[in-house]
């Protein structure tokens, strides 16, 4: 099958795509050094590019179907079949106030979520309806701190524990494939607040009800495909943070941890077909973790990441500029338990750092 794959960020996406046996281009706005070894055509577009010319672009490819990518969730494209949500779908789900209230509707564990501060304590989360990874979410103490511009939400905090679900969905049922640890504010990876860092896979200690929890929002939600369902994990239970109608970032781990691969599972549930139980959950722990600049850096030509740190994936162009925290390239572990997983991500983002300093 040829299949277009194209987003903001696609290497996840189109690698398991391509271990799956399907004919990739990948277009993306990176175009890392692993995107060019698993697609068998690559592009670099920029976002605003990838948006505007998504139509032409796709008539020129002429693929059997479209994968629409992080940022292009809610685009349409005619006369394809796209193996996405179907975008007006998408757009509520991804709407953090509409959620809230659909979750409040329904019964399910949700955060107080609204557009004004009447009836907030402080101190609150502002964050944008729309978004994702952490980006612009922050901490406000008080009324004379708060600044609620247009586009912007207000949380009540919750104390808990990050975690998600990944779940498969034919729009009719669910079958939840792996429970996630959430890496948050990963400061050893240059991350800071809330922005998202990376996973572990499986949630160690588990959770028993998070996979059902899931697996029922996906279905009401009537879902296709991969989906992830964010929680946090009170001492009252857990609470639903966010649904992502998407591909998940935690689709590395997931596939390293249960030997899944994701890109199948979502294919197929597009023919009506879920994993069948029962489902090997985790065989080994696996982790990735989103290593961030420090300040603005540029990947010179003479410093060969690939190789030089165990586990690097979304491998920089050599001539690459970087931005002070945007992300440099991702780190994979595996190990026996999340202890151990942990500790070979966090040397080998000392490792990376050391490298990254001293060219």
């Amino acid at each position: 099958m040829k299949l277009l794959v194209i987003g903001f960020s696609v290497r996840h996406i189109a690698c398991s795509a391509a271990r799956a046996g399907h004919y990739v281009v990948a277009a993306d706005a990176f175009c890392d050094l692993d995107l060019y070894k698993c697609a068998s055509e690559a592009f670099l577009l920029s976002q605003e590019e990838a948006m505007q010319s998504l139509q032409i672009f796709a008539e020129k490819v002429s693929p059997d179907a479209v994968v629409l990518g992080p940022g292009l969730e809610e685009a349409r494209v005619q006369g394809f079949e796209v193996l996405n949500n179907p975008s007006k779908r998408a757009a509520l789900v991804s709407d953090k106030l509409w959620l809230a209230r659909w979750l409040e509707r329904r019964g399910f564990p949700f955060i107080k979520t609204q557009t004004s501060v009447e009836g907030i304590n402080f101190p609150a989360i502002i964050k944008p309806r729309k978004g994702a990874g952490g980006v612009g979410c922050r901490l406000v103490g008080s009324h004379a701190d708060l600044c609620l511009e247009k586009g912007m939400i207000i949380q009540e905090p919750i104390e808990g524990r990050p975690a998600s679900v990944s779940v498969i969905g034919t729009g009719r049922e669910s079958r939840a494939i792996a429970t996630n640890e959430q890496i948050i504010g990963a400061t050893f990876a240059g991350a800071e607040d809330f922005r998202y860092s990376g996973n572990i896979t499986p949630l160690e200690p588990g959770c028993p009800e998070l996979a059902g929890m899931a697996e029922e929002i996906i279905t009401e939600l009537r879902l296709v495909g991969t989906n992830g369902v964010d929680f946090l994990l009170t001492e009252k239970g857990p609470v639903v943070v966010e649904v992502n109608p998407r591909f998940q970032g935690s689709l590395d781990t997931v596939e390293l941890s249960t030997g899944l691969n994701v890109f199948k599972a979502h294919l197929e549930a597009f023919r009506g077909i879920l994993p069948e139980p029962p489902l090997p959950m985790s065989r080994i722990s696996a982790g990735r973790v989103i290593f961030y600049a420090r300040e603005d850096l540029r990947i010179e030509p003479g410093l060969f990441l690939e190789g030089l740190v165990g586990g690097l994936t979304d491998i920089p162009r050599p001539g690459s500029l970087i931005k002070k925290g945007d992300p440099v390239a991702s780190i994979l572990a595996t190990g026996a338990s999340r202890t151990d997983v942990l500790k070979l991500l966090m040397d080998r983002a000392a490792e990376l750092n050391r490298a990254l300093g001293a060219k």
